[in-house]
């Protein structure tokens, strides 16, 4: 399992840090640092102030390692959801290719059988009209001929009717035929995509698991110097980097909630002014004043037994190995976690993409602040209505996800700067 700690995962500050160190690939581009030297660690702390200093250089070059992680992470995780998006599109093509297929066949059904009554009947009104019509014209009287006439005219206008049927069933056929193969030049289009995705999201995730490596094995020297100078241990000082990250993170998540927040509250409504006074001293009868818009509903309690359906399930999947378009029995990603996990209950939250679960739950009113968020709710790592990562929060800050390649199905806490937060068992 990766050592790179997501507590600081995506946090406003280390991706705004980082934002021009990203190259085209979407991995992170850093110069080469100067690492101290155990020469220079010693030699620092044969005085106060250069002991400060070079404190600070250890713990700057950890926080750079951390971010450069963080980046390279974030990007692979939005190239895995990039890859889920356009899968998702292509079945969806996929599907509209069947269903037109489908029914260019039956309107060819139709076109045939349309196509066989109109001979039959032709066929018919041409014997009428022939043979039969002349024996008639020569041998029978005056009402057999009116008789004979009448039923060819009506023979003549119901084959026209059904001569223009025909016609008209096989335009819809061809036009059906023609839709169906569109639809699937745009399922090779987007399949040809899906697969261009998917060289990304390899590319992007190699390029995270060399910068988190590089992380793990910079840092362990860092700290362990960083313990030299302050006369403690290497652990000491890990445990007190990422529980100051930790913390940066979480406030940085407070913060962005509570500007949230702020952002939808309704804006208060003025007082009404007090009516004009009528002639002879009375107050006018005019409109009431318009009533204040009520305040949102607080979300519904989540369904115990659904959330724990799911839940259970989730945890069974613990240690399994992450595969970007996982959705079981034995590889997951994240959305595909989310999705089997309550489809065991009976739930569906959309299809595989992060983003498509989110707009599924929001549409059916089910999105809930991150400030109520209860157990067995989803919580989603991206923002402006894109998002990239999906995990269940089991409470107590806590959440179980799949969370990239390299990194299988875990327990973990919250880390990073969750977006939005959604309730499937609402």
């Amino acid at each position: 399992m990766s050592r790179v700690k997501p507590a600081t995962l995506f946090s406003a500050v280390a991706v705004g840090a980082v934002t021009a160190s990203v190259v085209a690939s979407g991995g992170p581009a850093m110069a080469e640092p100067d690492y101290p030297s155990w020469s220079d660690i010693e030699q620092a702390k044969q005085n106060e102030q250069t002991k400060q200093a070079e404190i600070a250089r250890v713990a700057d070059l950890l926080t750079g390692l951390q971010r450069a992680a963080d980046a390279a992470v974030q990007a692979s995780m939005m190239a895995d959801e990039a890859y889920r998006v356009a899968v998702d599109q292509r079945d969806r093509a996929a599907s509209r290719e069947r269903a037109l297929g489908e029914q260019a066949d039956q309107a060819d059904a139709v076109a045939e059988i349309s196509k066989m009554r109109a001979g039959l009947l032709a066929a018919h009104l041409a014997k009428t009209a022939g043979a039969d019509l002349s024996a008639t014209l020569a041998f029978s009287g005056d009402t057999g001929l009116l008789e004979q006439l009448g039923m060819a005219s009506k023979l003549g206008e119901q084959s026209n009717a059904v001569y223009e049927q025909a016609i008209a069933d096989r335009n819809t056929a061809d036009a059906l035929r023609e839709q169906a193969a569109d639809a699937a030049a745009e399922r090779e289009r987007l399949a040809a995509l899906a697969e261009a995705k998917a060289d990304d999201a390899r590319e992007a995730a190699d390029a995270a698991n060399a910068a988190v490596t590089v992380q793990e094995q910079k840092s362990e020297e860092l700290y362990a110097q960083l313990a030299s100078l302050k006369d403690t241990t290497a652990e000491l000082e890990r445990q007190r980097f990422e529980g100051q990250a930790r913390e940066a993170a979480e406030a940085a998540a407070a913060a962005a909630e509570a500007a949230r927040r702020a952002q939808q509250a309704p804006a208060p409504v003025p007082a009404a002014p007090p009516p004009a006074p009528a002639p002879g001293g009375s107050t006018g009868g005019g409109p009431a004043p318009a009533a204040p818009a009520p305040a949102p509903a607080a979300p519904a309690p989540p369904d115990a037994g659904a959330v724990e359906t799911a839940i259970w399930f989730a945890s069974q999947q613990l240690g399994k190995p992450y595969r970007l378009g996982g959705a079981g029995p034995n590889v997951w990603d994240c959305s595909g976690l989310t999705k089997v996990s309550y489809a065991q209950a009976g739930i569906s939250i959309g299809t595989h993409p992060a983003t498509n679960q989110y707009r599924t739950l929001a549409a059916r009113g089910l999105a809930v602040p991150l400030s109520q968020i209860q157990r067995g709710d989803l919580l989603f790592w991206g923002g402006g209505g894109d998002y990239y990562h999906v995990a269940i929060y089991l409470g107590g800050g806590r959440i179980i996800e799949a969370p990239r390649d390299g990194v299988p199905v875990r327990e973990y806490f919250i880390w990073g700067s969750p977006a939005a937060a959604a309730r499937p068992a609402g």
